[in-house]
Parts: structure tokens; sequence; C-alpha cells
């Protein structure tokens, strides 16, 4: 969100801090890297993480529903890789940059839900997508021009989606 004409007071706050770190840097010298990070999920989650509500509500209401643009697109990464990315991403090789730790490709939001319900055992037509196309909210990338750069770091290696997802499922049971 951080270059993005979406996010309303969240992308203003990113904003003002990644210049706020590189003008300190420009006056003090401390070095810095910028990590930003894609739609992250995972163990320890809460409500306030996307993927797990949706994950809860599912399991709750035998619905994987989902409100937003159709064509949504996200790029999930496991919060174990994007442990390790940052901790790749804090060497050298990034000094005085932003970095973007994201998972391996862009998915369609309605795919992910079409996986969460075969990994449930729901039939297709649990699947509801609820068209609404929410204000501040990106559809299928966060970046609008700016004349910043900010680098993308995959990492190498990664944790399947199925079973990360079958990782917060678990959770979810084991909390209730």
């Amino acid at each position: 969100y951080v270059h993005s004409r979406e996010g309303g007071f969240y992308r203003c706050s990113k904003q003002a801090s990644e210049t706020y770190v590189e003008e300190y840097q420009k006056i003090y010298g401390l070095d810095y890297t910028i990590l930003r990070y894609g739609s992250l999920y995972g163990p320890r989650a809460d409500a306030t993480n996307g993927l797990y509500r949706l994950v809860k509500s599912a399991l709750k209401s035998g619905i994987v529903g989902y409100e937003g643009d159709v064509e949504a697109m996200r790029e999930y990464i496991h919060v174990e890789d994007a442990a390790k990315a940052s901790v790749d991403a804090l060497g050298d090789k990034f000094i005085n940059e932003s970095v973007v730790l994201t998972g391996q490709e862009p998915m369609r939001v309605i795919d992910m839900l079409k996986i969460l319900a075969e990994i449930l055992g729901y039939s297709p037509d649990s699947v509801k997508f609820i068209e609404n196309k929410y204000a501040g909210h990106y559809v299928r990338t966060p970046y609008a021009y700016q004349p910043k750069l900010g680098r993308k770091y995959i990492p190498p290696m990664h944790v399947d989606l199925g079973q990360g997802l079958l990782q917060v499922i678990n959770e979810i049971n084991q909390q209730n």
C-alpha cells in the first residue's frame, strides 16, 4: 500500500514512516532496510489477519466466503517464509533499500477460496464471492506510479499454500 492510490490513512502512515527513515539516514548516516510484505498468513495469527478470518468463518459457517472484487489478487506469504526472507533481506545486499517480501506468485483470491473449500471437504458451491468494491482496497496490485523503487525478494524455498492453510485450520480447531 505504501505506493498506492488506495489504503487511506494506513497508506499515509506507511509513506510517512518510510520517509522519516530515509531522511534520518540522509542526516545521521544510519543505514536501513525497509521491509514490505505480501499477504501474510500462518500460525499465531488472529482476527486481524485476513486469511485467518476466512478460515475461521468457513469452519464456523460451512461457507468459504469473501467480500471484495472478483478480480482480487494477492501474493500470500507464509509467516515462516517471511521470517526467513526478512533475515536474508536484512543482510548487506539491501542496505538503504526497500524490499518487498511476497509469496511465489500472485494468486486470484477466488482460487485460494476454492483450494480452502477443497481442503475442508466442502462442495464447490460452498464458495461464495460477494462482489463489493471496497473503497481504499486494491484489486490487482497495490502499486501506483511513484518514483521510488522497491526490490522484490521471493524466498527460494517456501511453505506450500495448501500446507499453510492446513496449519491455520489445525490451529483454529485447537483454539475451539
